[in-house]
């Protein structure tokens, strides 16, 4: 049997082509639609991507803030010195991350009971007044019968400390004389001479102005202050006045100052630091008031330069010509540039702080960071240990092998630790930062006279630096060029155990008795020609 195929008639074959031509649009209209989203999801991708990219930036930078923020705070809150505990300066390996510091006991502040100084000084050094206490009239009999008390040989003594500040004014009344002869050649009125004065026809006396320049450039009191406490001790003068005296002081201090800059030139090894100073003053060429004050400390003097500028040309114009020595100082990179002749040590203590920062700035590297800090803190011990033996030469050779040894341990975990290219950025920082130092760093290893840091020039600084923050820098030049003769004068009188007041005294004495003008022999004032028992009595007690 046949089957028979069944015919489709037009309007069937129009129904079928509608219903395909239908399906083929909705699928064409799916397929854009399909495409369209494809080209979102694209886009959204790249987004997502661009923004994962900026979050991590995001997230370096807040940790970069976060570690800078807790390392300020603790810059101002915080336990401001960077001595250690002799007993916490062993190297001591921690394996894990989450290491934490012991608490260690509490001691109450000040001298410890038991140890070395602890108890009440006897002050013979100062001058002594007596007064005489007495029981009164009704109290030097028996209450009971009446009898009067006799005396017991001998007093019962104590004593207590006065500080009694004294303004007074000085009075020179001078005898006048006439002649009583008849020979013409005396005539009028013969008076006393006038005592030698500082300035003449001034005011102030020598030892007022030695506390006036004492209380503005050693303790950094300004001088509306010091007017403040003259007031409150009956005395009310001018700011006009005190700035004026204290201005005739630059020429008669000046000759002091320009012989310890020779003998500072000539030496071979120096400390150097700079820091900011303010003078207000335009000046040509100069945009600002931003001047600095640069310091160079050697074993008997400190010299204080201060100058427009921070560059390289400052150290040099000092050092002059072709200078040869060692120079401690911090990574600044003038300090580089200063000729083949120098050396330059640079200082531990300013990469111990590098990893402090990140110890405590960052968390996560705190433990990273206190392992770091407890190696440098040991090369430090060992170190001065080593200086402690230099005159026995076995024991020194134990302490140098030591150390040696401590470096190069140090020098291998740096080198190891930039090695992996997954380091921390902040890691990576420092350790390349004490690479490229590496040289500077272990010059005191062959020089055992070199120390390893440069905190001698810091200390030095540190009295201009309260100065500044008291009265913000200097108002003119005159008065720039003044300060740094006096922070000169007086630093190195303080580095040779001079008494600054008694010294300006002596010298003051001498400048009066030349008419305001400074000596003709000033380097005999210095403290390097000076006889032995001329500084005893300078000296500080």
């Amino acid at each position: 049997m046949i089957a028979v195929q069944p015919s489709i008639n037009q309007k069937q074959y129009l129904e079928m082509s509608q219903q395909l031509g239908y399906w083929k649009k909705l699928h064409d209209r799916a397929k854009r639609k399909a495409e369209f989203q494809q080209k979102e999801a694209d886009h959204f991708k790249k987004i997502a991507k661009e923004q994962k990219k900026e979050i991590e930036e995001k997230d370096k930078q807040i940790e970069a803030l976060v570690h800078k923020l807790t390392f300020m705070q603790k810059q101002l809150f915080g336990r401001k010195t960077e001595q250690t505990d002799k007993s916490s300066e062993n190297t001591n390996d921690h394996e894990n991350e989450d290491y934490t510091e012991e608490k260690k006991e509490k001691l109450n502040r000040g001298k410890q009971k038991g140890t070395e100084g602890h108890g009440r000084k006897i002050r013979d050094n100062l001058p002594a007044k007596e007064i005489e206490h007495d029981l009164p009239e009704g109290e030097k009999i028996c209450p009971i019968c009446g009898s009067p008390f006799t005396v017991f040989p001998g007093t019962e003594d104590s004593e207590e400390i006065d500080w009694d500040v004294i303004l007074q004014r000085l009075v020179h009344k001078r005898k006048r004389y006439t002649s009583t002869c008849n020979c013409g050649i005396v005539r009028g009125i013969i008076s006393a001479p006038l005592p030698p004065k500082l300035i003449p026809k001034g005011m102030l006396s020598s030892r007022f102005i030695v506390r006036l320049l004492m209380e503005k450039f050693q303790f950094g009191t300004p001088v509306y202050r010091i007017r403040k406490k003259l007031e409150f001790e009956g005395f009310i003068v001018s700011g006009g006045t005190l700035t004026g005296n204290i201005k005739r002081m630059k020429e008669i201090l000046m000759p002091l100052y320009t012989l310890i800059l020779e003998r500072n030139r000539t030496a071979i090894h120096w400390h150097m630091d700079e820091t900011r100073w303010k003078v207000f003053e335009e000046i040509e060429g100069k945009k600002g008031f931003r001047w600095w004050l640069w310091v160079m400390v050697t074993h008997d003097t400190c010299v204080y330069v201060l100058d427009p500028s921070r560059s390289a040309e400052v150290p040099k114009a000092h050092l002059g010509e072709n200078p040869g020595g060692d120079i401690n100082a911090d990574r600044y990179a003038v300090y580089k540039t200063l000729g083949d002749g120098i050396s330059v040590a640079f200082c531990w203590s300013h990469v111990r702080r590098d990893f402090i920062r990140i110890r405590d700035g960052n968390k996560k590297l705190k433990a990273w960071g206190t392992r770091w800090v407890e190696d440098i803190n040991n090369l430090f011990r060992i170190n001065r240990e080593r200086l402690e033996v230099r005159g026995e030469p076995k024991d020194f050779k134990v302490k140098d092998q030591l150390l040696r040894e401590a470096l190069s341990k140090i020098e291998e975990k740096r080198n190891e630790e930039l090695s992996d290219e997954k380091l921390h950025k902040q890691k990576r920082k420092v350790l390349t930062s004490l690479s490229n130092h590496w040289d500077g760093l272990t010059i005191f290893l062959d020089q055992p006279e070199i120390p390893m840091d440069n905190n001698e020039a810091e200390r030095c600084l540190r009295n201009p630096i309260v100065g500044r923050k008291n009265y913000y820098g200097s108002g003119a030049v005159w008065s720039g060029t003044l300060t740094q003769v006096m922070f000169t004068i007086f630093q190195t009188l303080l580095l040779n155990k001079i008494n600054p007041r008694l010294f300006l005294l002596s010298y003051f004495d001498e400048c009066a008795k030349n008419k305001g003008c400074p000596p003709a022999e000033p380097e005999r004032f210095l403290p390097w020609n000076i006889s032995e028992e001329q500084k005893a009595s300078l000296t500080l007690s």
